[in-house]
């Protein structure tokens, strides 16, 4: 009983956690769009394709109907943040830096494009130790109060 609690806890921090690994992912593809966007020179939908990345392949596919980056973004946030999606595990912050990336990505010359995306990451970077900050704190939280709780229903059936 005291260790299925235990267990319950833990799988209750799971959200914060995977907060990070998403936020992890995201920095990698992050960096890998620099480099096609502003290293290789790539036009932004296919930079976007490029990446690895689920959420940036759909803000791709978006821009095939001739929309800019802003537009495709705004178009799959949606169903990108709904459970099961690739960003379903973002919170606000992480959200609004997707925004303010999506809003100026593809509007200007190679130089103010770098600034963009070293600025996107590096904010990123803080969201994403903020997440594993929350995460430890989350899972000492829910794994001690599940662990009380244990203890309790078994003094209680005892």
């Amino acid at each position: 009983m005291v260790l299925g609690s235990t267990l319950c806890g833990k799988a209750a921090a799971d959200a914060a956690r995977r907060r990070y690994r998403v936020l992890c992912a995201l920095a990698e593809h992050l960096q890998t769009l620099r480099i096609h966007m502003t290293g290789m020179l790539q036009p932004v939908q296919r930079a976007l394709e490029s990446a690895g990345c689920p959420l940036m392949k759909r803000v791709a596919e978006g821009m095939r109907e001739g929309r800019s980056a802003a537009e495709a973004w705004q178009a799959v946030r949606g169903s990108v943040t709904r459970r099961g999606g690739p960003a379903d595990a973002l919170a606000a912050d992480d959200l609004e830096a997707l925004d303010v990336l999506f809003a100026q990505l593809g509007q200007s010359g190679r130089e103010e494009q770098e600034a963009l995306l070293g600025a996107t990451l590096e904010t990123v970077g803080r969201l994403r130790d903020g997440a594993l900050k929350k995460a430890g704190e989350a899972d000492r939280l829910y794994v001690s109060l599940g662990f009380l709780v244990g203890l309790m229903l078994a003094l209680i059936v005892i």
